[in-house]
């Protein structure tokens, strides 16, 4: 099941984190806090992540509120060139996340 399509982040090489919509953050966080995700032909686990935030874009956005940005951690992210566009798939019989370049 398609969940999303986004970029890469310069920072995702860095952290292994790959910044996911509210949206998808909720959907897999019925899953639990871990999970496994397949990226690059390998599966590992990953976590979920959540960070508050007052950047300029965000309180802009938010009329000066600090905002929540959500993530999937897992080394094997670090792997994921800039810029990229990555298609988020849930396999929904095993639970994983599939993160595949488009």
């Amino acid at each position: 099941m398609l969940l999303e399509q986004r970029s890469v982040s310069h920072k995702t090489p860095l952290d292994g984190k790959l910044e996911i919509s509210p949206a998808v953050a909720s959907r897999l966080a019925t899953l639990g806090a871990e999970l496994m995700v397949a990226s690059g032909g390998r599966e590992q686990r990953a976590r979920l992540e959540a960070m508050t935030c007052a950047c300029e874009k965000g309180r802009a956005m938010n009329g000066g509120e600090p905002h929540t940005h959500h993530f999937v951690e897992a080394p094997i992210l670090k792997e994921l060139p800039p810029g990229t566009d990555v298609r988020l798939d849930l396999d929904e019989t095993r639970p994983l996340l599939r993160i595949d370049q488009v």
